[in-house]
């Protein structure tokens, strides 16, 4: 077991060193690409404290993508800057979600999964409807004064900073009292109000933690596009895509979503380039051949392995 740590976190010293390094030799193609994996990344992130630790699946989440999105284009276009623009857009997401989640988080199961989409789809409608925020046609943010190549390197390692911090916050909250709260939520709710255990309060927290990383990747979403349309940022599709991208890496795993976003955008990406008419095709027969062998995700596979392995040498050890 202690071979097996350092050994992970001998690789994920390595992996940063190789990501940190990585604009000054890939491409602008290949640091946009990997960019828009790390942003995922912090999309499942959120949506892997809520469901893989607690057991509630916010198809909803996308909310928070596009209230990150359109509050810092709003406080950019009213002469915010982005870095009072982007804590600005953050608050009211986590405002938000704590607004609603002690109504919402009420309901169990499916039905709290439907009435995120109903809160999804009644904000949409709203933004759509809305003059400030443009309408249907969506909006413009100020364009960073940058060159491309700088622009690329600097969305890449805020993304990347993003998603290296809400990893290192969902391990620190699953290690602490509040992470063994949700994971008794997730086991048995009774129990878990049975042991006083206030299980609103912890769904709310856990929701408003998940509203915080998905906000900021909006935000810098926003900056990154200079346009966004509220049919694009409301999608419920995101959420869709990144709870697949959290069971192909492990759900209820720190680093799960971050192998899942690898996984499903690079094949995603091959798809299109190899078979442009039938990607979508190829993206979603691979999915189903992954989860299909694989149905605690790679992590949960490799975890899986890991333990057989470590009981057999100790069966051998004991005769």
């Amino acid at each position: 077991m202690l071979k097996s740590k350092k050994l992970t976190g001998l690789l994920l010293l390595i992996a940063m060193i190789f990501f940190i390094l990585l604009p000054r030799f890939a491409s602008g193609y290949s640091v946009r690409l990997i960019t828009g994996i790390f942003m995922y990344a912090v999309i499942a992130q959120g949506i892997n404290l809520m469901s893989g630790y607690m057991g509630y699946l916010p198809f909803g989440n996308a909310i928070f993508f596009g209230i990150g999105a359109y509050i810092t284009a709003i406080g950019m276009n009213k002469g915010l800057s982005f870095f009072l623009a982007m804590p600005l857009a953050a608050i009211t997401a986590m405002l938000f979600s704590l607004v609603f989640g002690f109504m919402l988080l009420r309901l169990r199961g499916h039905y709290f999964s439907i009435a995120t989409i109903g809160i999804s789809a009644a904000l949409l409608g709203v933004v759509q409807n809305s003059e400030i925020t443009g309408g249907a046609m969506g909006t413009t943010v100020p364009l960073i004064t940058l060159s491309p190549s700088v622009t690329y390197g600097y969305f890449y390692y805020a993304m990347f900073a993003l998603m290296v911090l809400s990893c290192l916050t969902v391990y620190l909250v699953i290690k602490s009292k509040f992470g063994f709260g949700l994971r008794s939520i997730k086991a048995n709710q009774e129990a878990a109000t049975s042991m006083g255990i206030n299980t609103t309060y912890h769904k709310a927290v856990a929701w408003a933690i998940s509203a915080l990383f998905t906000s900021l990747a909006g935000a810098l979403y926003a900056y990154w596009m200079s346009f966004i349309a509220p049919a694009e940022v409301f999608d419920i599709m995101i959420a869709v895509k990144c709870i697949v991208i959290m069971l192909i890496g492990g759900a209820g795993t720190v680093l799960g979503p971050i192998v899942g976003a690898f996984v499903v955008e690079l094949v995603a990406e091959s798809a299109w380039s190899a078979f442009p008419e039938y990607h979508l095709a190829v993206l979603g027969i691979t999915i189903i051949v992954i989860l299909f062998f694989v149905p605690k995700g790679i992590l949960g596979a490799i975890g899986d392995f890991v333990k057989w392995r470590e009981l057999r040498l100790t069966r051998k050890v004991s005769v």
